[in-house]
């Protein structure tokens, strides 16, 4: 059981070197570019309660 968790141990720093490799070179740093969304202005808020204009909002 030792000798499966050491050879355990030595395939994940294998991978932690491959990871920290990556980061280095910036391939997994990465940003994501924001999009622009298109929102609805909302009308004045009359005083009244209707749920046809909920409706049309949604």
């Amino acid at each position: 059981m030792v000798a499966a968790l050491k050879e355990e141990i030595n395939e994940l720093k294998g991978e932690l070197k491959i990871f920290k490799a990556a980061i280095g070179n910036g391939m997994l740093a990465s940003k994501l570019k924001p999009h622009a969304m298109d929102v609805p202005k909302l009308k004045m808020f009359k005083g009244e309660r209707s749920a046809s204009e909920v409706d049309n909002f949604l």
